[in-house]
């Protein structure tokens, strides 16, 4: 056990001080402990799912075929649209606010926050998930109407993914990286793949479209549960010591903005396979375009952990005004994000083909797809979490008028280009659009919060206000 242990413990070592010195000597050693310990559990479990969601994916796709696997995508692609509108953007409300509440030691408004969340999440995401299963009874929309009977289970995803959002980000902003992660990115991913291989084999090896997708809400309701629990654990003083303290109408300025960006966010990045749907393109063609989509968003697991463990830091550090730091902490973070992701989409393009015929040998049609999309991880790495920092120093409004001039561009290239290149076309309008988003925000970001995005930001920003 010595003989492996001393390698390891070598190789811990190194990789810290990797981090550290690739972090800059500039940057305060407690912002660099935060972001390396988060880091360490981010990749963890982000690691997990990425592993977990892609085998998954691929189990769907080999059992149910490529048709089976296109009504899948179709079906939670609505239901991803309407869970985060249910939301509210209240789980960026209490990433936002709690660790400046946490460091004030304010904890009657972290008690009122937290359940002034959780009850509007699960009011608002009954309300959603009963109004959206009578617009799938009463409407003749392609991608609705005819998997009506899959809704019927699927729906009742939208409040359990309202709560479970809510106090993961709560535990995140608490500074419980890991276990803010842990619900989300462990217990649902591996939950529905144990649920999934139970039922293959009750079934005597047998799995349907319609299989998967009970099972997918049967593993929610188990994440759910951990989320709410894992959240009354870690705030146990506050909700036994201190009268819950209320800032609504405080909250409600912050939510409407986070409301709409996450709205704007989650139809910029799904408006493809519901546009495609709309268009009537057949369920394999969308089945190949959702598995190339799968494969491109591997490699923004390192940009994941990115943004997981920095929009805490970015509020406290803007809130304590120390803009220099800020800007430092923003481009070295997105260099190191920036270099694992590039390196991982290079192995994707090249490798692409094989990669899809892991799905089965028809999905090899989607390697052009695979490539436009890459090109489209590379330009949003390239720039950095820019919307995400926005929205946590108090320019959600900016970002979410930004975000939506990019779904407007998004949307009219999806339905000018769809009927004539079909997924290849969906491809190039995400492309396209997101270049336009990133164009958009990354202005705002340099004129309105100072901080010049990019990996070359704290270069160009260095002769005002930083020492690269």
């Amino acid at each position: 056990m010595t003989f492996l242990f001393l390698p390891m413990q070598f190789f811990i070592k190194y990789i810290n001080e990797l981090f550290y010195k690739l972090l800059g000597k500039e940057l305060d050693d407690k912002i660099k402990t935060y972001f390396v310990d988060g880091t360490y559990k981010s990749i963890l479990l982000q690691g997990a799912i990425a592993v977990l969601t892609f085998c998954t994916a691929l189990f769907i796709a080999r059992v149910t075929g490529d048709k089976g696997f296109g009504v899948y995508t179709t079906v939670f692609t609505w239901v991803s649209i309407i869970s985060v509108v249910a939301t509210l953007g209240l789980d960026d409300l209490v990433l936002k606010k709690l660790p400046v509440y946490r460091d004030s030691r304010a904890l009657s408004k972290i008690k009122g926050l937290l359940s002034w969340a959780n009850f509007m999440g699960l009011v608002f995401g009954v309300v959603c998930a009963t109004l959206f299963l009578l617009l799938v009874n009463s409407t003749s929309i392609h991608g609705l109407i005819e998997y009506a009977d899959y809704y019927l289970w699927a729906v009742w995803v939208i409040p359990l993914f309202v709560l479970m959002h809510i106090n993961q980000a709560a535990l995140r902003g608490l500074k419980f990286m890991g276990w803010g992660q842990f619900a989300e990115k462990f217990v649902l991913p591996l939950a529905f793949f144990i649920l999934l291989v139970i039922v293959y084999f009750y079934q005597d090896s047998f799995l349907t479209d319609e299989h998967a997708i009970i099972v997918r809400t049967f593993s929610f309701v188990l994440t759910a549960l951990v989320a709410l629990f894992l959240i009354l654990k870690f705030t146990k003083a506050e909700r036994n010591k201190v009268t819950a303290e209320y800032e609504i109408k405080n909250w409600w300025g912050s939510c409407r903005y986070f409301a709409i960006i996450s709205l704007l966010y989650i139809i910029h990045t799904r408006i493809d396979i519901v546009i495609l749907g709309l268009f009537q393109m057949p369920e394999e063609q969308i089945a190949f375009y959702n598995a190339a989509l799968k494969l491109s968003d591997i490699a923004l697991l390192p940009f994941a952990v990115l943004y997981t463990v920095t929009a805490p830091m970015y509020s406290k550090l803007y809130a304590a005004n120390q803009r220099a730091e800020l800007q430092l902490f923003f481009t070295r973070t997105t260099r190191l994000a920036f270099v694992v992701v590039s390196a991982i989409l290079i192995i994707l393009v090249l490798g692409g083909e094989w990669f899809l015929s892991l799905f089965g040998d028809s999905f090899k049609e989607g390697y052009n797809v695979l490539c436009v999309l890459c090109l489209a991880k590379f330009i949003h790495v390239f720039t950095g979490p820019v919307n995400y920092l926005l929205m946590m120093v108090d320019f959600e409004k900016e970002a979410a008028w930004t975000l939506l001039a990019s779904v407007i561009i998004t949307i009219i290239l999806h339905v000018l280009w769809i009927p004539q290149n079909g997924i290849v076309g969906a491809a190039f309008a995400t492309l396209v659009g997101l270049f336009c988003f990133e164009i958009l925000v990354g202005y705002i970001s340099y004129k309105k919060a100072g901080i010049t995005p990019t990996i070359l930001g704290a270069f160009f920003a260095g002769k005002n206000n930083c020492s690269e």
